[in-house]
């Protein structure tokens, strides 16, 4: 009796392979999608009621808070904000 060890073939291969670059992708998509929608109910505020200014200030700045999600775009903030800005609401990213 001779054993034989199945070997897949180069299409059976290269069909994975390309399911899990398209995977990969389209997780990706949905990653970014998820993380630009802004959480339901929540009311963005006026630059004055939360004390916004243009300049960073002791390390702190819109582009290094939580909830700054890109392009000038505040989760709670109304209108564009300079990534370089602040206001009383900046959230490190990471807490603890």
């Amino acid at each position: 009796m001779s054993s034989k060890i199945s070997q897949p073939s180069r299409r059976r291969m290269l069909q994975s392979l390309f399911a899990g670059i398209i995977g990969s992708f389209s997780f990706q998509t949905r990653a970014e999608d998820i993380k630009h929608t802004p959480p339901r109910g929540l009311k963005k505020r006026s630059r004055e009621s939360v004390g916004y200014r243009d300049f960073p200030y002791e390390k702190r700045s819109c582009a290094k808070c939580m909830l700054y999600v890109g392009d000038g775009e505040c989760v709670i903030i109304e209108g564009k904000v300079s990534p370089d800005g602040w206001c009383n609401q900046w959230t490190p990213p990471t807490i603890g």
